[in-house]
């Protein structure tokens, strides 16, 4: 497991108001309600079949790659901290990507994701999280890509000066890849694992946040690097069409990365 996994986007922001108001982490309960604008480039494949040129020849299959032009997409964020516990849901709302094919055609395909974690602060700036991961790309009629799982993770933070803090959190989860109806490898198989992987760094600022809103506790802006990567396992790609049976096993790998910003409210 190389990477541990904190839930998606709002954990850090939570971490940070800790970070910079040690009375945060003595109270009992706090809500914290956040936004982040990701500013990312979805990179996703497709996989074609082996054709057969005659008899005895053909051209093995592939899998190809494929990159979106960069989206800003937003991700509202709702957390509940009670002591050492905590809370925490995600949506990465739906959105449209416009892709560039092999055959220079355009097209656009949507994607969404859900978070839903539970976690627990081992130390005032350090939350390790357990939860589940739902995300839906939607290539068009009949061919949408699920993936979901359950998520572990880390995250920390560290103060620097005048209110300004570092922030990280990593993640590791073990998914289900569910392909669309009729959409297989060449063993047949229209369900695989995959694995997912998250790293986010950042830095993080918080405000005078009874200046500008009399009932918080803390308002904090986070700039940070996302990147999220879902690599479907032992696709089998086949090699020969005249010999159906033939095949090589590969990851695919669908990966999402770029600049977030980030502004939350602690009540």
């Amino acid at each position: 497991m190389s990477f541990l996994r904190l839930s998606a986007n709002s954990i850090a922001i939570a971490l940070s108001c800790v970070a910079v108001s040690p009375a945060f982490a003595a109270d009992d309960l706090y809500v914290t309600v956040g936004a982040k604008v990701w500013s990312n480039k979805w990179t996703s494949w497709d996989y074609y079949a082996p054709i057969a040129l005659n008899a005895v020849q053909s051209l093995p299959g592939a899998s190809e790659n494929f990159s979106s032009s960069s989206q800003a997409s937003f991700i509202p964020s709702l957390t509940m901290r009670y002591g050492d516990f905590m809370v925490t849901g995600s949506l990465f709302a739906k959105k449209d990507y416009g892709f560039t094919g092999s055959d220079g055609k355009t097209f656009t395909a949507k994607r969404d994701e859900t978070d839903l974690h539970g976690g627990y602060f081992v130390l005032p700036t350090l939350a390790v999280t357990l939860g589940y991961k739902d995300v839906k790309q939607d290539f068009g009629p009949g061919r949408e890509f699920k993936y979901s799982g359950p998520i572990i993770g880390l995250a920390g933070s560290a103060p620097l000066t005048q209110g300004f803090s570092l922030y990280g959190n990593f993640g590791y989860g073990s998914m289900k890849a569910d392909f669309p109806k009729g959409f297989t490898d060449n063993n047949g198989k229209n369900s695989l694992n995959a694995d997912y992987y998250l790293g986010e760094v950042g830095l993080a600022y918080s405000f005078d946040a009874k200046a500008i809103f009399p009932s918080a506790k803390a308002l904090t802006a986070t700039l940070g690097y996302r990147n999220q990567t879902l690599a479907t396992q032992s696709f089998a790609v086949g090699t020969d069409a005249n010999k159906p049976s033939l095949s090589r096993s590969t990851e695919l790998r669908d990966n999402t990365e770029g600049l977030s910003l980030g502004l939350s409210v602690t009540f």
